[in-house]
This record gives C-alpha cells, structure tokens and sequence, in this order.
C-alpha cells in the first residue's frame, strides 16, 4: 500500500476520533505542509485520572518542547523546569511573576504557548497537550514499553497519592500504562527531584515514540488515535492531506537529543521555591534549539524569564527583585516581537514591579557568570542505542 492510500486508510476510519483532539489557536502556519523543521509544544497536564476531574483544567506539571528537524533528521527534546519564574499577563490582563508550569492554569494553552515563545525566543509551531488519563492510555494502545529504573527501590507514588497503587521494580521492566504514569510522575524519592522526574518523562516519550515508529500497520494507528481522543488536544490537523506530510518528519524522530533547561534553587519573600535561569545556560539553550533548526545563534539574550544572575547580590543574599533583574519586559508599554523562524507575531506584555524578596541559598553562587550546577549532557536515543 502507497503512502497517500495508507494515509488515507487510517483518515478515513478515524476521522470521528480525530476530529475530538484538535483545537486550533488560530494563527497556525503552514510549516507542516512545507515539510520544514519545525518546532512542538508538548504540554502534560495534572488531571485526568484518579480522584482528579477530567477535565482540562490545572497546572502543564511536564512541558517539554521538541525542535524536529526532517532535513538533518534529528530532533532535540528539551525539558523545561516547571518552577522557572518568569513574567506574563494573567487572565485579568495583570503582569505577574509566576511559575511558569502557571501560565496555563491562568490562560490555558494559549497563554502558556506565547509565556513559553517569549521565554525561549522562538516560534512554537503546534502544541500537543495531553493529560493523565491519556498517557495511560497511550502507553497501554501501543503495547506497553520498556524502561530502566536505575534505582535500587521500586517507584511508587502511593504514599503520596493512594489512588496510584502502581510499582516499578528496579531494573530493566516492561511497563503497562498505569505503571508508566507512576514512573513519569515520582519525584520526593528521587535525590535529582523534579529535574530527575523529568529525565523519566522524556525515557517515557522517546519509548513510545520508538513503539510508534515501529509500527506497520493500520489498525495499531487506530487504536492509539481511539485511544487518546478524548485525552488529547492539539493543532496538529490530522487530514488526509497532512497525514503524508507528517509521515515525512518520521526518520527526524529515530535520532533525539534529550536536553533540560534548569534554574537554580531561590525563595521569594512569599515563602515559595522557585528555579531561577541564569543569563549563560537560557541563552546556550536557546541557541541549541536555533541551531536545530537551522536558524542563526544569537549573542544576546531576550526573554521573559526572572534572571538569577541579574539580581543584585552586593548587599547580601536578600534583594529586591523589582530593581535587581531585567528582561525583554521592561518596557513601560508592550512590544511587538516577531520570531525569526517564523512570521508569527504577538503582543509582549508591560513589565510591573512586584516587589518581591529572593532569598536565595548560600551554597549558589551568585556571580554573573554563574553556571547551573549538574547540566544534563545530551544524548541520542530513539532506535539507537540508549
């Protein structure tokens, strides 16, 4: 069977279940029909399944934004720390300073995409959001997959949410979907806490992306769109059209290259941690992803992001925030920005003064020129060797 009939066969007995996942933004390019590198937006969201409603509302707890490349057939697969402080307009149209994993409690995914364009300097191009439910599902449509808990315990998240009775052996294990979810969501047991959670999430997508690949055959796309459809939302149209041209992005995905964008530990005056990004590691992060797109790197850094090395720490590790950091928000008035891997604009918002105190631990450094402390090395993955 041809590519455009294979296409065409799963379109044609899915288009019910498809129709339920997709959810247009408005503004979407036309990057897919292209074929071009483009970039995702992969959101997780912390309802869905157990004693929490089914709904969309809460919190995107895993974002991760992959940069899929068909020319170079390559992909970067970036987490980003969901405690970040950075600044955006909530609902009432008020400029805070808030996690980052709160954008999308304030505004959705609407708000948490241009937090998170802002944030990194470019252009998102789609954005896939899923939440508990669908990730079990997941899992479990395309047969389970195979992780390594390198620890020398079982994981399990029961003491801290008795609705997940599941366990992970040490070792190399085959997971079902509701096993995948507690590894994927554990973090008070793990010595790298939400950073190595994390690792675990981006394990977990790139075997289910190996299982996806490795599929042949039309009834197994079916299952997993059947699967999802009700627990899945994105702007990726899946016509019978697009569904070849997405196809062209698949060899993009045999090659990942895992990396995490991280912050260092600081408290505000309103007693929550919270990660700080320095000036260095946001803007070699933003460069990796410009580079994986083929884009230009850039010698200075723009962002929506509280910068830890921009905080005055000459009158001791306590300071005013409001006076000690600047950003691409300081503007009085809002800015036009426009991405240079795409023609997509919007409206940055005005910067407010919030006043607050970061207290932040004596053991970081808080130089200029501090560095995050245990950067994740990159690594390729996806059919090749873990």
């Amino acid at each position: 069977m041809g590519v455009g009939a294979y296409a065409w066969t799963i379109y044609d007995q899915s288009t019910g279940e498809l129709s339920k996942t997709y959810k247009s933004l408005g503004g979407e390019t036309d990057v897919i029909s292209a074929t071009k590198p483009m970039t995702i937006l992969l959101m997780g969201v912390d309802t869905g399944s157990g004693s929490r409603e089914d709904t969309w509302a809460g919190n995107s707890d895993s974002m991760i934004l992959l940069s899929v490349n068909p020319t170079t057939k390559k992909t970067v697969m970036m987490s980003l720390e969901r405690d970040i402080l950075t600044k955006f307009k909530d609902k009432d149209g008020e400029t805070v300073e808030a996690k980052l994993n709160s954008a999308y409690a304030s505004g959705g995914a609407k708000l948490a995409i241009s937090t998170i364009q802002e944030m990194m300097n470019i252009h998102i191009d789609r954005y896939v959001l899923i939440n508990m439910k669908g990730l079990v599902q997941l899992v479990d449509a395309v047969g389970g997959i195979t992780v390594n808990n390198t620890f020398d315990f079982p994981i399990s998240i029961e003491e801290n949410e008795p609705e997940y009775t599941a366990k992970i052996e040490p070792g190399v294990q085959k997971i079902n979907g509701d096993q995948a979810l507690v590894y994927a969501r554990m973090r008070y047991q793990d010595p790298e806490g939400d950073y190595g959670r994390q690792k675990r999430q981006r394990e977990v997508i790139k075997k289910v992306v190996e299982k996806v690949l490795s599929l042949n055959s039309v009834s197994h796309y079916q299952a997993i769109l059947k699967a999802v459809s009700s627990n899945m939302q994105t702007n990726i149209e899946l016509t019978s059209g697009s569904i070849p041209q997405l196809l062209g992005y698949k060899d993009a995905f045999r090659r990942i290259d895992s990396q995490q964008l991280r912050g260092e530990d600081a408290t505000l005056s309103d007693g929550g941690s919270y990660q700080i990004v320095t000036r260095d590691h946001l803007l070699e992060m933003q460069n990796i992803l410009r580079k994986s797109l083929g884009l230009s790197t850039l010698s200075k850094l723009e962002t929506n992001a509280v910068l830890y090395d921009e905080i005055d720490g000459s009158g001791g590790p306590s300071t005013s925030s409001s006076a000690g950091y600047s950003s691409s928000l300081s503007d009085a008035t809002d800015t036009e920005t426009t991405y240079s891997n795409n023609t997509y604009s919007y409206s940055t918002p005005a910067s407010t003064s919030q006043g607050n105190t970061i207290t932040s631990p004596s053991s970081v450094d808080q130089t200029a020129t501090a560095t995050p402390t245990g950067q994740e090395q990159s690594t390729t993955t996806g059919t090749e060797a873990q």
